[in-house]
């Protein structure tokens, strides 16, 4: 029986657009393999972003804060990379009411005009 060798994790924190960006991330000196993260703003939990394929580092998803799926007339949004998903949890998550928010997802969803 081989023993199950648990990947170091360390703890990153940051600040983007006013919020506190709080990332668990595995084995940091090698695969540099974002866990999961967290946005807080004013203390207050905006949501919350993981990697379901966390050997390619693909597939994100975001929950909300109140533990949902981050959807878009009902479709899932799932942003291509970490960035993405931070971008998301701290500039459109953060509107004032749901319409911003649905309005905002609208606007960085949609192909360009032009």
């Amino acid at each position: 029986m081989t023993p199950y060798d648990v990947p170091e994790t360390v703890i990153r924190r940051f600040t983007e657009n006013g919020c506190e960006v709080t990332a668990i991330v595995a084995d940091p000196a090698d695969a540099q393999q974002t866990l999961y993260g967290t946005v807080t703003r004013d203390g207050a939990l905006v949501g919350s972003y993981y990697c379901a394929d966390r050997v390619r580092q693909s597939e994100w998803h975001i929950v909300t804060a109140l533990g949902l799926p981050l959807t878009l007339d009902g479709q899932p949004v799932n942003p291509v990379s970490e960035g993405a998903a931070v971008l998301v949890l701290t500039s459109i998550l953060t509107a004032r009411d749901s319409y911003e928010v649905e309005q905002r997802l609208r606007d960085a969803t949609r192909p360009p005009q032009g």
